[in-house]
């Protein structure tokens, strides 16, 4: 039997989030919402749910005096994302 589906993860936009995220480094707030055409009030529910659950980690900084917010998924959320694609992988196999 597959382990569970991480639920923090398995939810279509947050897997999208992390994967660009993974595959990225890190993204700032505009680019993750432009790539994914996410709205502002999707783009902020779904990651106060990562942020909380320690899965991205948020950098605040200025530049050019305006404010710029930057995530990139911790160590934390890498392990968990590598169990959620082994868990996909259990499911697909099972005949």
């Amino acid at each position: 039997m597959p382990n569970e589906l991480d639920q923090v993860i398995h939810q279509p936009i947050r897997t999208k989030i992390l994967a660009l995220l993974l595959n990225s480094g890190k993204c700032d707030y505009s680019t993750i919402k432009s790539t994914l055409d996410l709205t502002d009030g999707h783009m902020s529910t779904h990651m106060k749910v990562l942020t909380a659950e320690q899965y991205v980690e948020v950098e605040k900084s200025f530049v050019d005096n305006k404010p710029k917010t930057t995530y990139k998924v911790t160590k934390f959320g890498k392990k968990k994302f590598a169990e959620y694609i082994e868990s996909l992988k259990e499911i697909i196999s099972i005949k």
